[in-house]
């Protein structure tokens, strides 16, 4: 019975031990340059950044100090509306949802562009759309109340056309998260923003979903993507993006990314589009966590789009997809891929627009060895490269 209780007191004292020499290891860790690194490759170790660039050949890692892990203060998911609640009037909806919904600037040395974003938890995080924060240098997020705080990028997604910033700042008005499964064609909807630029923030606008599970194809020089959408009446600029779709209990059910213009042979009005809550609510958990989404393979190559058959045959040139630009953090660029060559086959097939490099990569995955065929000056050669996850590529 001694014995027992003997060996009880020891585990006891064990665990303790454990418990505090962890702490310590923490404490030591935060106070050193050592930090996750993620590597091109999408390799996560612990190591000092530096040291780690050496023993990698040079290539720049992507350091994430312990200590700045981020991390919200709310789960980001979907809720259901309350069943007991009445809609709200879009005076009601309004007086909820404007003080969660920000401006967000981005600037560059040659231009400044302008969008929509909204509050996701108390501490700062905000969601906006990829294509409004992308290649910006200073971004800047204006709140309700017209004060601004400068932002940084927590993670981004082109696929997705979804962003996650971060503004040092406490004690905000998260939104609330609305099950966007439950929305039916008529269904009354409102949209919190700022349409062509901050001179008219905080405009609403009123309308009705228009169409479920839309399907609209973004040309994109990476690769065209299809975004499953929903489709709105709600007048939508340039300016709204990012911004808020709220069904009838103030609730977002949407992030406005789109609306398709008009031309000079045919007007359209009333045509605009959101990305569904339920589909953006993993994916922001994802950006927060890694910094991008996983699992989307990439060469890590911009194309040009205008070249095709016609062109290829007026220059006397093969026809393929010709390459305007490598990321340097590819494995395409370390294994030598540079801008101009052609890519005329890809595991043995014929390719001539960047949707066969898609379609080719749909059915692979980070890792995989792609054998390509490529034309350059008169000369053919033959590269083996790996796809690599799409995040690291920034």
């Amino acid at each position: 019975m001694r014995s027992s209780r003997g060996f009880s007191i020891s585990l006891i004292s064990l665990t303790a031990a454990i418990v505090v020499l962890f702490a310590l290891f923490l404490l030591i860790l935060q106070g050193s340059d050592i930090a996750l690194v993620r590597f091109p490759d999408g390799t996560v170790m612990l190591g000092e950044p530096e040291k780690a660039t050496e023993i990698y050949g040079g290539l720049p890692p992507v350091s994430i100090p312990i200590i700045d892990i981020p991390r919200p203060e709310v789960p980001v998911e979907t809720l259901p509306p309350n069943n007991t609640q009445s809609p709200l009037t879009f005076n009601e909806i309004y007086k909820k949802v404007a003080p969660s919904v920000t401006a967000i600037i981005s600037e560059t040395d040659y231009a400044m562009g302008t969008g929509s974003g909204f509050v996701m938890s108390a501490d700062g995080y905000i969601i906006t759309n990829n294509h409004v924060v992308e290649g910006g240098g200073d971004i800047t997020v204006m709140l309700h109340d017209g004060t601004e705080y400068p932002a940084r990028i927590i993670g981004s997604d082109r696929i997705s056309d979804l962003a996650v910033i971060k503004i040092e700042v406490t004690g905000l008005t998260p939104i609330e998260f609305g099950n966007s499964d439950a929305i039916e064609h008529g269904d009354t909807v409102a949209a919190i923003g700022n349409p062509l630029g901050i001179d008219l923030r905080n405009t609403i606008t009123s309308g009705i979903i228009s169409g479920v599970n839309r399907d609209i194809i973004i040309e994109d020089a990476a690769g065209d993507i299809t975004m499953n959408v929903l489709q709105t009446s709600c007048a939508v600029n340039p300016g709204n993006s990012g911004g808020p779709l709220l069904n009838q209990y103030g609730q977002v059910i949407g992030i406005i990314s789109s609306k398709i213009m008009g031309s000079a042979e045919q007007t359209v009005e009333g045509l605009g589009f959101a990305i569904p809550s339920n589909t953006a609510a993993p994916l922001v958990a994802q950006l927060i966590e890694n910094g991008f989404v996983t699992g989307r393979p990439a060469l890590g190559i911009t194309v040009d789009t205008s070249y095709n058959e016609t062109v290829a045959n007026n220059y006397g040139l093969p026809v393929g997809i010709r390459i305007m630009e490598v990321n340097e953090l590819s494995d395409s660029y370390q294994q030598g891929l540079r801008a101009n060559d052609i890519i005329t086959h890809i595991d043995g097939e014929a390719v001539s627009g960047i949707a066969d490099v898609t379609a080719i990569k749909e059915e692979r995955n980070a890792g995989d060895v792609l054998h390509l065929t490529v034309y350059r000056a008169g000369q053919t050669l033959y590269i083996d490269v790996a796809l690599v996850e799409e995040g690291i590529l920034r």
